[in-house]
Formats: structure tokens, C-alpha cells, sequence
């Protein structure tokens, strides 16, 4: 009796087999990384749309926006622990309307919890850069963007868990924008903008941006280039400092302190942005660390632009084409924007049109 012949795969009919799948493979992977681009985008309009509206509640009980930088006093970390140099950003004092009221209970009630402070001389929100408290370190998930790596840590501690994706608008103010008071843009130091201050209209005024974390040394995203000079008289001169992404001969990346590594800093270069070169252009601090004033670029680890919050609570996708006018030109304190249509939607109050962006 014969038995049945088992006829198998041949070795080439394997290889076709197999060749197939990497195919369909090849041609499925970027249908699948676009979609899920698509669904982090859309992850960091909804926390922008939330910031928003957080800023818009404080707004309603305080009829003005938090500011860019502040807080309880002067005085140095290494010499006063007790106070927090006037550098607490607004993202802190919006906690209680993005699900951290616990949070914003224990940095506003914080006493004698650091070495040299005791419970009377202690203020409020202590020490920004203090490594013995917890608060400082805490990694909020409304401040990040989930097509942002994981960043630098600052001074490569891991203390600083604590990121951040996005900042707020200078408009373009940039000559001392770490102390000027109620600037060109909605938010500025010490700051007492409202409604009331944006007479160029709430859906033509940004109010957040994107401004990305930092996850390479030599990358100019998220890091800015040290000791830059000429920046408010002629800004495109920074423009020099970027080569392919990466830091141009000459321009030297300030990586141990970067820019989105300090959730609750409100110094100029970590928690603001101009609007003044164009998107995903380099950061350029004045002095060697960015404690300084800074012309700071918004940034996105999206494609081709950035994502921004208008005042009226709209999110817009803001092309890096988008028109920046005369960016040789140096800053203005009064009238229209130099830098074209970009430079308009930072203003609140100079009077420009703008059309479509």
C-alpha cells in the first residue's frame, strides 16, 4: 500500500512568502507611525486646550493672567534657600485648575522644610532650585508633550524629572525679558495682563506655545546657545547658530542647564518664547547659562511646525514658514511688529492686522 505523499514548501516559495510580508510590512510602518504622530498631535492640542482653559479660569478670579516670572522675594538658592528668587513661572499658580490643587497646596504651604530655613523664615514656594524638595521634581503630564522625548536633566540630576513642553508667549520683547514688566506680549515679569490689555483682539494674540525639552547636547531644540550677542539688534544674527539641527562651529549649546528641564522656572529662556524668528528656529541666551534675558525660539518636535494657543482658546498649528518680516531689524518698544505676521500674533496691543497663517 503506498502512502500519501506530504508535498511541503519549497525554499524559494519560503523566501517569496517571507519577501511578501517585509513588503507589506515596509508599506504598513509609516501608515502606522502617521497615525500614531497623528494621535500624539492631537494629545498635545488637548493639553494646550487645557492650559487654556486653566489660565482662563485663573483670569475669571484674578481678571488678570499669572505672569512669566515671579514669586516670594529675592535671594540666592546657594545663600537664602528660604525664597525663590523671584523665578516661579504661572504654570505653577494654575495648578489648582489642571488637577494639582494637593500639589499647589504643598508648595504654597511649604514651611522649615530645607536645611538653613526654619518655619518662620521660610516663604512660599520655597526654593525653585532646591534639591532636598520633592515638589520641584514632580513630572505633571498637562506641561508634556507626548511627541517630545524625554529631555536633559539639569545639572544631569535626577532630581529634575519635572520637564516641560510648552511656555508662554513674550511676544517681541527681548532685551531684558527676564525683568520687564508687562511687556509687547501677555505675559512678562511680574505681569498684570488681562483681558482687558489685548486690544489686538483675543483670536489674534497667542497666548502659549510649544517650546520643547532638550535631548541632545548638540541638538538646538530645547537647548540654547551661550553668550550670543547682538540678539535685539539684529535677531537673525542667532539664525547663524543652527546647522541641520545641530549647533553650527562657534556656538556652543548650554546642555546642563536645559530649557525645558525646570517645570516651575520662570526665567525668560525656560518659560517664555518670542515670537519673533520662526518656528523651530535656534535659542540664542545672552550669557553663558540663561539666568539672563534670551531671544527664545518656540519649538516642536512636530514636522514642518509648532502647535499655539491663541487668547480666545483656540489651537493653531503655526507653520515654520510662516511670515517673520524684516528679522535683521532690531526691536521695537512701541507700534507694529518688525517681524511680520508672527511677530503680530505675540503682540497684544500694537495695532497690526493679521490676515490668514
Amino acid at each position: 500500500m503506498k502512502s500519501a505523499r506530504v508535498r511541503g514548501f519549497t525554499l524559494i516559495e519560503l523566501l517569496v512568502v517571507i519577501a511578501i510580508i517585509a513588503i507589506l510590512i515596509a508599506l504598513l510602518l509609516p501608515a502606522v507611525q502617521q497615525a500614531r504622530e497623528a494621535a500624539r498631535r492631537t494629545q498635545c492640542r488637548n493639553n494646550l486646550k487645557q492650559l487654556g482653559l486653566a489660565m482662563h479660569n485663573y483670569h475669571d478670579n484674578y481678571q488678570m493672567f499669572p505672569w512669566l516670572k515671579g514669586g516670594t522675594g529675592m535671594g540666592r538658592s546657594s545663600s537664602d534657600v528660604c525664597r525663590n528668587e523671584d523665578t516661579i513661572n504661572g504654570f505653577v499658580f494654575i495648578l489648582p485648575y489642571i488637577d494639582q490643587a494637593p500639589l499647589y497646596n504643598q508648595l504654597s504651604q511649604r514651611t522649615g522644610a530645607v536645611s538653613g530655613c526654619t518655619a518662620t523664615t521660610t516663604e512660599a514656594f520655597g526654593a525653585p532650585r532646591d534639591f532636598s524638595y520633592f515638589a520641584w521634581g514632580v513630572r505633571l503630564p498637562a506641561l508634556l508633550c507626548p511627541s517630545s522625548p524625554d529631555g536633559l536633566l539639569y545639572g544631569g540630576s535626577s532630581f529634575f524629572q519635572g520637564q516641560r513642553d510648552y511656555g508662554m508667549c513674550m511676544a517681541d520683547t527681548i532685551a531684558n525679558n527676564q525683568s520687564i514688566r508687562n511687556g509687547r506680549g501677555i505675559f512678562g515679569y511680574q505681569s498684570s495682563n488681562g483681558m482687558k490689555n489685548i486690544t489686538d483682539g483675543t483670536s489674534n494674540t497667542i497666548l502659549l506655545g510649544e517650546k520643547c525639552k532638550g535631548n541632545s547636547a548638540n541638538s538646538i531644540f530645547g537647548i540654547g546657545a551661550q553668550s550670543v550677542s547682538g540678539l535685539n539688534t539684529s535677531p537673525a544674527g542667532c539664525l547663524a547658530a543652527n546647522n541641520k539641527g545641530t549647533f553650527a562651529t562657534g556656538y556652543t549649546g548650554q546642555s546642563s542647564r536645559p530649557l525645558g528641564a525646570l517645570w516651575a522656572s520662570g526665567l525668560s529662556s525656560h518659560a517664555g518664547f518670542n515670537t519673533v524668528l520662526p518656528p523651530n528656529s535656534p535659542t540664542c541666551l545672552a550669557d553663558a547659562y540663561g539666568d539672563s534675558w534670551a531671544l527664545v525660539s518656540a519649538q516642536s518636535y512636530h514636522t514642518g511646525g509648532v502647535h499655539v494657543l491663541m487668547a480666545d482658546g483656540a489651537v493653531r498649528f503655526v507653520s515654520e514658514n510662516i511670515d517673520t518680516g524684516n528679522v535683521w531689524a532690531p526691536e521695537v518698544t512701541t507700534g507694529a511688529s518688525p517681524y511680520g505676521v508672527w511677530g503680530a500674533l505675540g503682540t497684544m496691543g500694537a495695532g497690526e492686522t493679521v490676515g490668514e497663517f
